[in-house]
């Protein structure tokens, strides 16, 4: 019996840790607005507002083109009340935490100051607004600053999940970088026009992707836009056809293009440059399927009838051999009685035979 029971506490652990990353990999608008009522801080009296992509432009008809741009899988709204003061929390759940880091630098480039202490991956605070970006969330509060920063911690606190920036995001340099000025974006209408170049060349049609921040160098201000590519031959085709500019304002680094703008200085541009650098990374970005209770047991039992239905086709082949070779061969080694049957050690037997029955038998014991 130990083997049905090992097997049995085996395939436990397996729905016990496969049920776990499905919980820890998920967070819903449901459960974020379930752990906010569960806290006993913040009460409601209505229900909450959701929008989706084909609706989001009733909600906000500037922000929605941008947020259906990025990858949006709905909004929802909800006003709260506590002791301190009213509330609204506007949750964005984007595709995945790129999308929310894309949507949330789009607000925080249009003015705001960081938070005293960071929320989530991100925060600032721009008058009776509060945003921050976590996993794949871009969250808003509007309200007092009180109970807007409660309200946001638990917020935080409840959102499970990575927060990554997009790749091309995480290859701007670090070094003097003006922080919140990160921008990332996917479409050649972002591009700003002072950069100088023709948005509709820099090839976004073959999935490249692009991010900008401000930089300061000894006081001198400039820009950097950055183009990643899917492979360092595209980025030759597209960067090479880019007309005129100063190569001391530009660089490519295999799938990477930089390009330096908003200042003449040629030190401020290579000091930048010189941090523009790609190494080769292996990443899985496919999302994982969903591990919910149903399809674990469908999959459980599955396995168990494959095993029973193996060692029942098994069982059958071997008998069925047997009484065939009977039908065929009725005085061959499967029709004699004994002739083929299993080894039995009979260990409960008792023993007989051997050196020491012999000389009793001698002794006419």
């Amino acid at each position: 019996m130990r083997c049905p029971r090992r097997f049995v506490q085996s395939a436990l652990i397996v729905f016990v840790f496969a049920t776990s990353l499905h919980a820890e990999r998920t967070t819903t608008r449901e459960t974020l607005l379930k752990g906010i009522a569960e806290s006993r801080q913040f009460s409601t009296a209505a229900g909450p507002s959701q929008y989706d992509g084909s609706t989001i432009e009733t909600f906000d008809p500037v922000a929605g083109p941008a947020l259906k741009l990025y990858g949006l899988k709905g909004v929802t709204v909800q006003e709260w009340t506590a002791a301190a003061g009213k509330v609204k929390a506007t949750l964005f759940e984007m595709e995945n935490s790129g999308a929310a880091f894309g949507f949330y630098s789009l607000q925080r480039s249009r003015g705001g100051e960081p938070t005293p202490t960071v929320i989530g991956a991100d925060s600032f605070r721009r008058g009776t607004q509060l945003y921050f970006w976590q996993s794949n969330y871009a969250v808003r509060v509007d309200g007092p600053a009180e109970p807007q920063s409660e309200l946001a911690i638990l917020l935080s606190r409840n959102i499970l999940g990575r927060s990554q920036k997009p790749p091309v995001a995480s290859y701007l340099p670090a070094t003097d970088i003006v922080a919140g000025t990160e921008r990332y974006l996917v479409d050649a209408s972002g591009i700003p026009s002072a950069a100088g170049v023709d948005s509709g060349q820099l090839g976004f049609d073959f999935s490249a992707e692009a991010a900008t921040a401000d930089y300061r160098i000894n006081g001198v201000p400039a820009h950097l836009l950055l183009v990643l590519y899917p492979t360092q031959h595209i980025a030759k085709k597209y960067t090479d056809a880019l007309p005129g500019g100063s190569p001391a304002f530009r660089k490519r680094a295999g799938p990477l293009f930089a390009l330096v703008y908003g200042t003449r200085d040629e030190a401020s541009a290579a000091a930048i440059l010189d941090g523009v650098n790609h190494e080769f990374r292996v990443t899985w970005d496919e999302e994982k399927p969903g591990l919910g209770l149903g399809p674990i047991l469908i999959t459980v039992a599955t396995f168990v009838g494959i095993v029973l239905a193996f060692t029942l086709i098994i069982g059958l082949g071997f008998g069925g051999f047997r009484i065939l070779m009977k039908s065929r061969d009725p005085g061959g080694s499967f029709a004699r009685s004994g002739a083929a049957e299993v080894i039995q050690l009979k260990l409960i037997q008792e023993v007989t035979g051997g050196k020491g029955n012999e000389e009793k038998r001698r002794d006419g014991v």
